[in-house]
């Protein structure tokens, strides 16, 4: 196999086509970011009616009135108040195109200028993230994402890594600035980014790698960052720190985290293939932590990495133990630990760094581990030159874009472009005024997108804080238990249905299964019907509860 390139050539060819500036490099991660999002993520995205209507909700606190799940605590007060005023002058797939637009600029802002001071290589940015979206597309350990559809999330990962590049140059105070923003638009994330950064910086000025600011400079970067992360960490707080009663908080709790919520934060939920996956990962970055390079910036990253893994591992202690999960020994102080989703920045760093490790050792990061022998420490053996290896990046990056756009035809996909649906959704738009309340599908999670009407409870929007996942549950049992009622003698009676309006408030019942019914539907297709209980209000003149 041929030697590495001299230092001397290597630079020549790096300056032969290299971009003047980063500009490029980061618009064509960018247009990477915008495409993946597109082919994998086609509007709307799981989580965008979740947002997006709850962002418009909070400009606009009449529309789908009476929604629980719209009129429960706002967690992402600065998202809403930012990209959710899209939502009051355009609709809201348009409002979820803009959203992308500029959350996954700023995430290829960051990712671009952090690759660029990783390596020289001329496309640094767009090849790691050529890269990242390859492994992104292999899976994930505890389903966290980066490039899909717009979160707040997305946007407060674009910060951090902005942040992170400024460390190794003691800019304090940028990093600190953008750090502070990264919190304000999402809590979670901003804050275990913080968390990590703590650690990687204690690790490095006690090992004196990196020189430490003057107290004063530190207090003043605190003292930034702590200003522009109030937006958002107030609000958060608040919700956190609701007064509400032991029981309702311990409720509340246990239904986020071993229920609704169990595929994010209870480890054992995981699959085994994402243990594996997340375990070669760890061993391939542990291989670029011994041979890759030693730079500052280098050992920053690592070091976040590093406290992001000793989180993750923490969360799985605490998680890990018998099934049902009362069984476990301290069960309700661990519940209460696991919902602050310990896994989650683990599981965005590790094939953000990995991608990054490979695009700087030139793609030969682990024969450079095979070939220990005449290699010091801080060198990658890469004999393949930087443009074999932006091909290699987009070759992968090509199949990515496939499986991603296979992945689209899975059942929750098909049914949001299932025309019977949208027509359904069409005629409640049109034939049904603003206050109604509706009963709709299981796994209607779509409704409020295409209808605009609000929804008694949908399985999907829970609320984030605890008296809200009280009633969200509540009101799920109680459509299970009339269901199951209901079906005992195999027919919806009148006096049935005008029993659960009477419990509810439901105006309308949009379903596929439901029935049969003692009252004709209003409207129908081939797959839906729609029932209005109003109807049954003139043979009972006690008003709904």
């Amino acid at each position: 196999m041929p030697s590495a390139l001299p230092q001397d050539n290597r630079a020549a060819e790096v300056r032969a086509i290299s971009p003047r500036s980063g500009w490029f490099d980061a618009a064509l991660v960018w247009v990477s970011f915008l495409l993946y999002s597109a082919l994998s993520t086609p509007v709307p995205a799981l989580n965008e009616p979740h947002y997006l209507s709850k962002a418009r909700h909070y400009w606009q606190p009449t529309w789908c009135a009476g929604d629980m799940f719209l009129e429960s605590a706002d967690a992402h007060v600065v998202f809403f108040a930012t990209l959710g005023w899209f939502t009051t002058w355009c609709s809201l797939p348009v409002a979820a195109w803009i959203g992308r637009v500029v959350s996954l600029a700023v995430l290829a802002g960051g990712w671009t200028v952090l690759a660029r001071r990783l390596s020289t290589l001329p496309w640094a940015g767009v090849v790691s993230a050529w890269l990242f979206l390859t492994l992104q597309t292999a899976g994930n350990w505890s389903g966290e994402w980066v490039v899909g559809g717009v979160e707040s999330k997305v946007i407060t990962y674009g910060l951090l890594f902005f942040a992170w590049a400024q460390l190794a140059e003691s800019r304090w105070y940028a990093s600190a600035a953008a750090m502070g923003v990264a919190i304000a638009f999402h809590p979670v994330v901003g804050l275990w980014g913080v968390l990590a950064t703590g650690f990687a910086a204690v690790g490095m000025w006690l090992s004196r790698a990196s020189t430490r600011p003057s107290w004063l400079m530190l207090f003043v970067a605190i003292l930034v960052m702590g200003v522009l992360s109030a937006p958002g960490m107030i609000p958060a707080l608040r919700l956190i720190l609701a007064p509400v009663d032991a029981p309702t908080r311990y409720a509340g709790t246990y239904l986020q985290v071993f229920y609704r919520l169990n595929h994010h934060l209870d480890p054992m939920m995981f699959p085994a293939r994402a243990y594996l996956g997340y375990g070669v990962l760890a061993v391939v970055w542990i291989i670029g932590l011994v041979r890759g390079p030693r730079s500052p910036l280098w050992w920053w990253l690592h070091g976040v990495v590093a406290a992001a893994m000793l989180f993750a591992m923490c969360g799985w202690a605490i998680g890990w133990g018998p099934r049902p999960a009362a069984q476990m020994p301290g069960f309700e102080w661990r519940m209460h630990l696991l919902k602050f989703y310990p896994f989650r920045l683990a599981d965005a760093l590790l094939p953000a760094i990995v991608a990054w490790q490979f695009m700087a050792s030139g793609g030969t990061l682990v024969p450079s581990m095979i070939r220990v022998s005449n290699q010091p420490p801080g060198r990658f053996t890469s004999p393949r030159s930087p443009i074999n290896l932006t091909i290699i990046a987009a070759i992968l990056f090509a199949a990515s874009l496939w499986q991603a756009q296979r992945a689209t035809s899975a059942e929750r996909y098909a049914f949001v472009h299932d025309p019977d649906w949208r027509d359904v959704c069409a005629w409640m738009k049109s034939h049904t005024p603003p206050d109604v309340l509706v009963h709709t599908p299981h796994y209607s999670w779509t409704f409020k997108w295409f209808a605009e009407r609000p929804e008694y409870v949908n399985f999907k929007d829970c609320p984030q804080d605890a008296r809200g996942i009280v009633e969200w549950n509540r009101r799920l049992l109680l459509l299970t238990k009339q269901t199951t009622e209901f079906l005992e003698d195999g027919l919806y009676t009148r006096a049935e249905l005008r029993s659960l309006r009477q419990q509810t408030g439901i105006t309308h019942i949009v379903t596929d299964k439901l029935g049969p019914m003692e009252l004709p539907p209003v409207y129908h297709n081939a797959t839906f019907q729609v029932y209005d209980l109003r109807e049954l209000d003139a043979s009972d003149p006690r008003p709904p509860e």
